[in-house]
């Protein structure tokens, strides 16, 4: 039995978005790896495991906050689990602003934090780099400051020396001139 491949329309109407989300989505799925098959016109055809996949970004980036970009590499990583999309919710008449997360809410939360944490540490560790470059060029900059203010002082003395030196001649031009 030949598996039933759904149109764009119908997968906009199914999810209940625009084209173009199921476009901009179906791009990101397919730029990290999934197959989605084409038409004899080169129309996307989207399979129910395409859509359980787009349904899960849906869920990631708009339940989870998480980024499209992540969401779209956890949904197609070999571990996700489908069923952290099923979540249930306390009775809304006596507490209506506490949800109950199941374990894979929390699992994948951690997963996030985990890797917000790496790009964190990444980050941090680029940052010690720069700082030491920092430190290295401010190093060489004080370091060449200092010879210039020593080749400053050095030449303001060569020029009070040779000052005294022209009074001094200058002093001895007329003293010889008028001392006849």
């Amino acid at each position: 039995m030949e598996e039933r491949l759904y149109s764009p329309k119908e997968v906009v109407e199914q999810l209940e978005t625009s084209a173009e989300t199921l476009k901009k989505y179906s791009l990101l799925l397919e730029k990290n790896g999934m197959n989605i098959s084409r038409n004899k016109r080169g129309h996307r055809e989207y399979s129910e495991e395409n859509i359980k996949i787009i349904k899960a970004l849906f869920y990631l980036n708009k339940e989870k906050s998480v980024s499209l970009e992540d969401a779209a590499s956890l949904v197609l990583s070999s571990d996700f689990d489908f069923n952290i999309m099923q979540h249930s919710v306390i009775d809304n008449v006596t507490n209506p602003t506490v949800t109950t997360l199941l374990s894979n809410d929390i699992t994948l939360q951690n997963e996030a934090v985990v890797m917000v944490a790496n790009q964190l540490l990444q980050l941090h560790n680029e940052l010690e780099v720069q700082k030491k470059k920092d430190d290295e060029f401010q190093r060489i900059v004080t370091d060449r400051l200092e010879e210039q203010r020593d080749l400053i002082i050095q030449q303001e003395e060569m020029l009070k020396k040779l000052s005294q030196q022209l009074e001094e001649s200058k002093k001895s031009f007329w003293q010889k001139l008028f001392s006849k």
